[in-house]
């Protein structure tokens, strides 16, 4: 085979049949090379070297060693170009073309070069001191997180005597009002990857990127969410953050740095406001455009109108608020509520209704998280026959995670989808859902910004901070995205909180001066596990 016959191989081939391990492929390849103590070989042709990049993907092995079908294996490995073959098919092709040429093919599956890298002494420690460069793709759901919620102090007593107090105050329906005034892209997005001399500049960004940010090191409160070790954390440091120190960072800006998907939004206030560097850009996601409710013309974005008409039946089902007893009173009222809220309610339905006020809430909460459904659930069914079992086995595109004896004639078998098969649901738009909840945390932010070392705890929509005279209150009101007094609200006019202590996220008591009486003092204590309060004779949460 000459030199321009195996270049239309190489052009023609796409990387193996792997579908999301062409990182793993790579990495496997470095970790070759340098087993072997080899280089790429420098030619004149540079597509043509020694070793070339190939890996199967996981989820072939079983399609591959088992009795195709020949309907399931061409859905989910179609026939590439104008040809018969699917992408098993063409890499064993291909491989056998290169093995004819006098090359040396090494190949290897994506399950065991994912097991070397878990069990291998050697594989481990190669990357151990060699991490690939490489960006993985961008997967949307990677950057769907939830809210923050985090205890700034362990423990705060008031000083009454010079006039501070601690306030608790909570977001009035956080995730509407971010539906109903979010500005949220729309469309097929066009697919920037890195170097890309197209790519869209950082003020134009709309969609979720994929990048490598440099953290300051003397930011209070973080903006970009990282996950590690199973938690949704804001770290200054990467290193500090795997490792949970709590020592002052002394790491370098290489080690500090961070690589993540982040929604627009987000990400452009932490460069252009909060001193964050973006070191590179691996991936964007640009929608042609965005949409957002206009309060001037009335004109809907994309989630406003739904959430505009059940927030007016959950309004009209809380009944007339104390203040409304004249009949100018109601009518200011629900003009203010359509000035400010756009939310349209008749005056004449309005009328306290435990049921409908649920029902209007419960539509109003939870429709954004449609948007971000999983599809890949764990599933279980009873087998009662060997076919059965036998093809709930054999499919390729399921895992088994379980398999129950239940009596001599039944077995529980418990599966879900690889992540290869993945189907989305006509209702799913995880950009959607990722938006919202990137809303709710800048919300959040926009309150944590104005408090700064006074917050003292915080969860996802809402704030306990120390109210000193002469420093800023965080602002009250009664409409969508507004803030509450919570305490006020439990304990009455007047009420504040004395004595406030955490343990951590969901874990958190307080004393409250009952209408800023001290001799009336409350205890309330909150605890992430309601048997563990239990168990030691502490009263419930409220």
């Amino acid at each position: 085979m000459d030199s321009s016959s195996l270049k239309n191989v190489l052009d023609e081939w796409d990387g193996g049949c792997f579908l999301d391990c062409s990182q793993l492929s790579e990495a496997y390849t470095l970790f070759l090379l340098a087993l072997l103590d080899a280089t790429p070989e420098e030619r004149q042709d540079p597509s043509v070297l020694p070793f070339l990049r190939v890996g199967y993907g996981a989820y072939l092995r079983d399609q591959g060693s088992a009795d195709p079908n020949a309907a399931l294996t061409y859905e989910h490995f179609p026939a590439t170009r104008e040809s018969g073959e699917n992408r098993f098919e063409q890499t064993k092709r291909l491989t056998a073309l290169f093995k004819r040429a006098g090359y040396t093919v090494i190949e290897k599956w994506e399950c065991e070069f994912r097991d070397d890298l878990k069990s291998d002494p050697a594989v481990k420690q190669y990357f151990e001191t060699h991490p690939t460069t490489r960006a993985t793709p961008l997967n949307l759901r990677d950057g769907l997180y939830g809210g923050r919620t985090s205890a700034l102090r362990w423990y705060h007593k008031a000083d009454i005597a010079n006039g501070e107090k601690i306030k608790m105050v909570d977001v009035v329906s956080k995730y509407p009002s971010t539906n109903l005034r979010g500005e949220y892209p729309y469309g097929n997005p066009t697919l920037y990857l890195e170097g890309d001399p197209h790519m869209p500049t950082l003020e134009k960004w709309n969609g979720m990127i994929k990048c490598t940010v440099l953290p300051p090191r003397d930011l209070f409160i973080p903006v970009p969410s990282y996950k590690c070790n199973a938690k949704l954390m804001f770290p200054l440091c990467r290193i500090c953050m795997g490792t949970e120190s709590s020592e002052l960072c002394q790491h370098n800006p290489a080690d500090r740095q961070l690589t993540g998907n982040w929604c627009a939004p987000e990400l452009k206030l932490a460069v252009q406001e909060k001193g964050y560097k973006l070191i590179s850009v691996h991936e964007v996601y640009q929608y042609p455009g965005t949409k957002q409710y206009n309060p001037e013309t009335g004109e809907d974005g994309i989630m406003s109108g739904y959430i505009r008409r059940f927030m007016a039946l959950k309004i009209e089902a809380s009944g007339w608020p104390v203040e409304c007893e004249t009949e100018e009173q109601k009518q200011k009222y629900v003009a203010d509520v359509l000035r400010y809220d756009g939310i349209t309610i008749n005056p004449d339905k309005i009328e306290k209704n435990a049921a409908l006020r649920t029902l209007g809430k419960l539509m109003a909460n939870s429709y954004w998280g449609k948007y971000g459904e999983k599809t890949l659930r764990p599933s279980t069914e009873l087998i009662y026959k060997y076919e059965d079992l036998m093809t709930l086995i054999t499919d390729p595109t399921k895992k088994i995670t379980g398999l129950v004896p239940l009596g001599d004639h039944c077995l529980q078998v418990s599966w879900k989808y690889i992540a290869e098969t993945e189907v989305s649901l006509p209702t799913s738009s995880v950009i959607l859902a990722a938006f919202t909840t990137c809303f709710g945390r800048l919300q959040l932010y926009k309150y944590l910004d104005v408090v700064q070392k006074r917050a003292l705890y915080h969860d996802t929509d809402s704030v306990a901070y120390i109210s000193r005279p002469g420093e800023p209150d965080l602002p009250l009101g009664t409409h969508l995205g507004d803030l509450t007094d919570q305490i006020e609200e439990d304990y009455g006019p007047g009420s504040y909180i004395t004595e406030f202590v955490a343990g951590g996220p969901k874990n958190y008591a307080y004393k409250v001066a009952v209408g800023g009486d001290l001799d009336k003092i409350k205890v309330t204590i909150k605890l992430r596990y309601p048997s563990l309060a239990r168990s030691h004779g502490y009263p419930h949460g409220r």
